[in-house]
């Protein structure tokens, strides 16, 4: 999923927590009375798909699931709290930080994913509702494979924070890998620079003295 340039561009989550200042907490309170039209202190599915649709990539189908994950007390509509969630999720997203998300909010992040209430996330939730975190390919594929310990096709929550603490791990490599390619990519064009500059002080010098030549 990627977020689109909006007004969570302005926004950004405390390194320590996870989660908005009191002052940004009140820039959102103010953006959600705008989109609640209604002023009844929630949103329904229509609204929300037009603010999602606005923030992401999103699919209109995959917006109704996000809708559906959000909405745990089942009343059809979004209140600030379960908004509040989404928008630090999408943050996070953007600032590309939803691993750590993830792993200081494991708990909620686990519940959200366990749609039937089960104690356990299983291999087809995990791929239904995945998108929301970025979950996808084969990568992550094999690394819930590889915590499913007991061999059921499902994480417990145990399992899932194993799961979530390798997901950072494997995201970190990633991040050393883009530096260090990065950083090669750097030297390369650095020495190509100094070939050229080398090159240019050459044929300057065959200039000047082809033309003390002949003068």
């Amino acid at each position: 999923m990627r977020v689109k340039p909006c007004i969570l561009q302005h926004l950004h989550l405390d390194k320590t927590y996870g989660m908005l200042t009191g002052k940004n907490v009140r820039t959102l309170m103010e953006y959600f009375d705008l989109i609640d039209v209604h002023q009844d202190g929630s949103i329904n599915d229509i609204q929300f798909c037009l603010v999602l649709g606005a923030m992401t990539d999103l699919k209109r189908n995959q917006i109704y699931i996000v809708f559906d994950m959000l909405d745990i007390d089942g009343s059809g509509q979004i209140d600030f709290d379960e908004f509040y969630l989404l928008i630090c999720i999408l943050i996070s997203l953007k600032d590309k930080d939803e691993k750590q998300f993830i792993y200081r909010h494991s708990r909620t992040v686990f519940e959200l994913l366990d749609e039937d209430g089960s104690q356990s996330i299983s291999a087809q939730e995990f791929s239904a509702f995945g998108f929301l975190f970025n979950f996808y390919g084969d990568a992550v594929k094999q690394i819930f494979n590889d915590f499913d310990i007991s061999g059921d096709q499902e994480l417990d929550y145990k399992e899932f924070k194993m799961f979530a603490m390798a997901c950072i791990d494997r995201q970190n490599e990633i991040d050393r890998l883009k530096r260090e390619e990065i950083e090669r990519q750097k030297r390369r064009r650095e020495a190509k620079a100094l070939k050229r500059l080398a090159a240019g002080g050459g044929t300057w010098a065959w200039l000047r003295t082809s033309s003390c030549t002949i003068v």
